[in-house]
């Protein structure tokens, strides 16, 4: 196994070099070149970070450094003449040839390097490897992090080398008359994140949010070409934290090894021990082989409770409301707007255009109970297939009705801002209320305190505004949210949800052919 320190990061490279004889195997050796070789190096490639040179694998804030550890195991394969045994061999690793290198040694266990023959090397060594596996397919495999860096030191830090004989001069004298120089096929990931509030940490994901196979989860390595091919491709990776405590207002430090890819954009999330989830956004990065980088990440947004056909929701006691909007991209999106009983996005909301009725309001086709306005079927609640939130989101998911809005009212903590999550949008952001005697208050004008913060879970509800003809009224300072249900006897009405700053209604009419948004529940 690779020794790993973890500290600071350096821009040392340890070297390890041989000052003893290793006894010569069976290898059929060339008549002019034939012999053991007695002096041995093994050399690693500096990781890169950021623009800065860094060995592998000790951390501080500019480098990541690295040194062999007494009997790590290499794997050795013999490339010519061509077989496909490899042999294991360990490093004596002892006091340094050099201030920053240490001495190194094959133990002959297996066969000895022969003059004349070409060898590549890796690490760390597989003793599961079939006789039969070629150098050109030794197995990577990515999966099972926790995070670490001394686990990536010691299981997923793949390098490969393939020899080069040479003669090269140890400070302390003689020479070395083999190189192995290895070569990092993976990339490291520094994740700094900033917890603002305790937590216990259980898994941090990295997911690419087109959803698209960026992350190569296992793959072969050609131990003395460098090259990869991917066997197994991924979305996502995820650390396995082991229940990590975070203090308050302490950065954490979580290290991912992965091979050469293109992340695209992707979304950090971290899940507590009880099952909630913080996210956050990340750039764009194109990772290289022997490189390091870093990610930073302290704006973390409360996501959910859980997740149900991929869309996060807040349990208030009674209902399930999904944490976004039908059409949003994000819990302070605003979405798409609707008419009520439709499911298509239009761009002019009014009795022409709207689809339960034949261009009057006293048209109705369906969900009438008075003939005044058309033609009755004492439909008071959407049919599913009329329901945005269960077109949109499946069958378990569908559009309030008036007793949910209420019950949200009653099981919650409702306070207002004019600044949510620094996004400068107004709404009420409502949570689950911490103490019996929270549930039902609504703080206007965004003073709560009461001792809750993002991180506790929440919804947020924006202000929308409403959408006539094609306009948009309202868009700054009221928010609308159809319920499923008709308003009776005004039939050309529904009843929706209306938030200001200082106003909260749980039944408010709006005619039927207005746009408004939609917060889906699942019961």
């Amino acid at each position: 196994m690779n020794k790993t320190i973890i500290s600071c990061i350096s821009t040392i490279l340890l070297a390890s070099c041989s000052s003893e004889t290793v006894e010569t195997g069976n290898i059929i050796v060339d008549g002019n070149d034939g012999g053991s070789v007695e002096r041995v190096i093994i050399k690693s490639k500096p990781f890169v970070y950021d623009g800065n040179t860094r060995t592998s694998l000790t951390a501080t804030n500019s480098g990541i450094s690295f040194a062999w550890a007494s009997y790590d195991a290499l794997g050795v394969f013999p490339i010519e003449p061509t077989t496909n045994n490899q042999a294991k061999q360990d490093l004596d690793v002892s006091a340094g040839c050099e201030d920053d290198a240490h001495y190194a040694s094959f133990d002959g266990a297996g066969w000895a390097l022969i003059k004349g023959n070409t060898y590549a090397a890796y690490s760390p060594y597989n003793g599961n490897l079939p006789a039969s596996t070629p150098y050109t397919a030794v197995p990577i495999d990515l999966t099972g992090q926790d995070g670490t860096l001394a686990t990536i030191g010691q299981k997923y830090d793949y390098m490969y080398a393939p020899s080069t004989f040479t003669e090269e001069a140890c400070e302390n004298g003689g020479t070395h008359e083999v190189v192995f120089d290895f070569n990092h096929a993976i990339s490291i990931i520094q994740l700094r994140l900033t917890m603002q509030e305790p937590n216990t940490l259980k898994n941090i994901t990295l997911t690419n949010k087109n959803g698209d196979n960026v992350w190569i989860t296992s793959a072969t390595l050609n131990v003395a070409t460098g090259n990869v091919t991917p066997t197994a491709t991924s979305s996502s990776i995820s650390l396995d934290l082991e229940n990590l405590y975070v203090d308050e207002d302490n950065e954490l430090v979580i290290y991912v090894a992965a091979l050469p890819t293109t992340t695209g954009e992707l979304q950090l999330t971290a899940v507590t021990d009880e099952g909630a989830e913080y996210t956050a956004s990340l750039a764009s990065k194109t990772l290289e082989s022997g490189k390091a980088y870093r990610y930073t990440a302290s704006d973390f947004t409360f996501s959910a409770d859980g997740r149900i056909d991929g869309h996060e929701y807040v349990d208030f006691l009674t209902v399930r409301f999904a944490t976004m909007n039908i059409g949003a991209t994000s819990p302070w999106d605003v979405g798409n707007y609707y008419a009520w009983g439709e499911t298509d996005v239009k761009t002019s909301y009014s009795w022409a255009t709207y689809k339960w009725c034949n261009e009057t309001e006293n048209s109705l086709t369906k969900y009438c109970t008075d003939s005044s306005f058309g033609t009755v079927d004492n439909k008071t609640v959407l049919d599913q297939e009329d329901d945005v939130a269960a077109i949109n989101w499946g069958g378990g998911w569908h559009t309030p009705t008036i007793g949910d809005f209420m019950q949200l009212t009653r099981n919650s903590f409702w306070v207002w801002t004019s600044n949510y999550n620094n996004t400068n949008l107004s709404g009420f952001i409502v949570f689950k209320a911490k103490r019996y005697s929270d549930r039902g208050r609504i703080v206007y004008g965004g003073n709560n305190g009461s001792g809750y913060s993002l991180y506790d879970a929440h919804i947020f509800l924006p202000v929308t505004g409403y959408r006539e003809n094609n306009q948009l009224n309202d868009a700054d300072t009221d928010g609308y949210y159809w319920t499923k249900d008709l308003r009776e006897p005004s039939n050309d009405k529904s009843s929706s949800l209306q938030i200001q700053s200082h106003f909260v209604s749980t039944s408010t009419d709006a005619y039927r052919i207005y746009g408004l948004c939609v917060r889906p529940v699942f019961d």
